[in-house]
């Protein structure tokens, strides 16, 4: 099924839950990486295709993958303000803390190992080194999603990557 296919089913409920049955797992592991409680993930997934539904109509095809990269944002999004609401985005290390630690090699890794490391990282970490290595967000990006400074997104990047690189050791042993 082509994306505009899936996105002229939303006009329907029997299409918008084909279009939910087609995207529900993918979305699911993303607002899973961003916050830790499934119950709040779950709350995430539901406003964010109630978002979808609501604005099916405004979104623009602009070729293969732009419709998954549409959702994928306004689920980022949905995480983004959930924990804004509840206040747990503080950063947790000092903005002048900073490493010069080699990049986590995850090509060769099991996705699921690495999924389940990434959704131990403390909250700061994950949000950072979900928005700039998952995601692609530029560390300025970054700062203005967060409130926070550019180089507080580098720092928390670095230890995002220092703390995966001890969670992730036993499997390069």
């Amino acid at each position: 099924m082509t994306e505009k296919e899936l996105i002229r089913k939303c006009k329907t409920p029997k299409g918008q839950r084909q279009f939910y049955d087609w995207y529900v797992a993918a979305m699911t592991r993303l607002c899973l990486r961003y916050l830790r409680d499934e119950a709040a993930a779950f709350e995430v997934l539901t406003a964010g295709f109630l978002k979808v539904f609501k604005n099916h109509k405004k979104f623009r095809y602009r070729g293969e993958g732009s419709l998954d990269a549409w959702i994928r944002k306004i689920m980022v999004n949905e995480c983004l303000m959930l924990l804004r609401k509840n206040s747990r985005m503080h950063p947790t290390v000092s903005i002048h803390e900073t490493f010069d630690l080699p990049d986590v090699p995850i090509s060769s890794l099991d996705s699921e190992y690495l999924y389940d490391a990434i959704r131990k990282l403390p909250d700061g970490y994950r949000l950072v080194f979900n928005l700039y290595a998952i995601e692609g967000y530029s560390h300025k990006e970054i700062g203005e999603q967060l409130g926070i400074a550019e180089s507080s997104s580098r720092s928390q990047l670095t230890h995002a990557r220092r703390q995966l690189k001890e969670l992730l050791n036993p499997y390069f042993k």
